[in-house]
């Protein structure tokens, strides 16, 4: 799974693939039939079914990579400079991105819902005359931006977590699940202690990116972590492929059968228990681990990810993430107009978007000291991967 200097490739060709779903899953958002930033008229019910599908596992992937890319830091950083990295690959490029992209996007909404006729500067000025937000966001307006609240949130709340999981009491619990998960498809197990979790706490994946949402994708993010923590559970996530996905899907598909996503339409404006509830959280908490360690799996399995990947695609990965969002917001907000079906449109919007995305990235990447400001690693650093031959203990 990687070179002989235990570098896990495999991860960093899973990032770039989490970055480029993110970006098709924000291309299908004009289309689908829940309130976003620019919207089309003409709206498809299988593109609400495709958002769904891909909001219920794909951002908890996301996420899942980055708490094993932590922990792989960790091994050759103390924890000083593990947070220093973070302000730097997380913070940083947050701040900038704020300024200088939230407010093109705000002016872009308010305009295409009718709420502004003020010009871009008018906009900008009302944009940063109250920032204020409600928590865990903490401000407003924050976009697609979000992610990178969460992650530097993740990286504080869960250093703790990791520094125990490599002290004694951590490695006795490791070891402890990695002899039960020795046994075919207990991996899968991993999901049973976060459902009462997530039960309690009323997390679920959601619109709004609340208290709920944060608490689900931390979990996944420690999941991350707790998988990279012994070559074992790498070993049974690999072993576990097509039982992990079967669970995935079959979970999916009940939940879709059984009325999943307008139980989840009117629970996200309401949260409350019941046991409707009940059933789809444990479903939901099952069927995200299932595709997570799937896709994980499949990652560790692929011959062409077990090569590093291209430096300019690795460079480019942060700035294509940070820029994306709003140069599809520009680009819908003409394409929709049009008098034309949502196909058409989405046949446009995709290619343009991802052009003109990909094309800004990579010149962002290579620009000295503007590359920094948008989360390009150092050169030596490039791989999330990286880290010194691993031993099980």
């Amino acid at each position: 799974m990687g070179d002989e200097g235990g570098r896990l490739y495999f991860l960093d060709w899973l990032r770039v693939l989490a970055v480029f779903g993110v970006f098709v899953f924000h291309t299908l958002r004009p289309f689908d039939d829940a309130d976003w930033h620019v919207k089309n008229a003409q709206t498809s019910e299988g593109i609400a079914i495709a958002i769904a599908f891909l909001g219920l596992w794909g951002l908890a992937f996301f996420f899942m990579l980055s708490g094993a890319g932590a922990w792989l830091a960790l091994r050759w950083r103390t924890a000083g400079g593990f947070l220093r990295e973070r302000v730097l690959r997380l913070l940083v490029p947050f701040v900038v991105a704020y300024v200088l992209l939230s407010p093109p996007q705000y002016f872009i909404e308010e305009h295409h819902k009718g709420r502004s006729d003020a010009s871009f500067f008018g906009d900008v000025q009302t944009f940063f005359s109250d920032l204020s937000g409600h928590a865990p966001l903490w401000l407003r307006d924050t976009y697609h931006l979000w992610f990178l609240i969460y992650l530097m949130q993740f990286a504080l709340l869960g250093l703790p977590v990791f520094l125990w999981l490599r002290g004694a009491q951590g490695r006795r619990m490791v070891d402890w699940i990695a002899r039960r998960c020795e046994r075919r498809g207990r991996i899968l197990l991993l999901a049973a202690p976060l459902v009462p979790v997530h039960l309690v706490l009323l997390a679920a994946p959601g619109p709004e990116h609340g208290w709920g949402e944060f608490v689900f994708f931390f979990d996944f993010f420690v999941v991350g972590c707790l998988v990279m923590s012994d070559d074992r559970l790498m070993a049974a996530v690999r072993r576990d492929v097509v039982p992990a996905l079967v669970l995935g899907l079959g979970a999916f598909l009940l939940g879709v059968a059984t009325g999943i996503i307008d139980f989840l339409d009117g629970w996200w404006e309401e949260p409350g228990y019941s046991w409707v509830y009940v059933w789809y959280s444990t479903l939901i908490t099952f069927a995200v681990w299932g595709w997570l360690s799937g896709v994980l799996a499949l990652g560790m399995r692929a011959p062409a990810f077990q090569r590093p990947l291209p430096t300019p695609l690795a460079r480019a990965a942060m700035p294509f993430f940070i820029v994306h969002q709003p140069i599809i917001l520009a680009v819908a907000y003409y394409v929709v107009g049009w008098d034309a079906n949502l196909w058409t449109k989405y046949a446009v919007l995709l290619p343009t978007a991802f052009v003109l995305a990909a094309g800004l990235a990579w010149v962002l990447s290579v620009l000295p000291g503007v590359s920094v400001l948008f989360g390009v690693k150092r050169q030596a650093q490039v791989s999330i991967g990286s880290t010194e031959r691993r031993k099980t203990p």
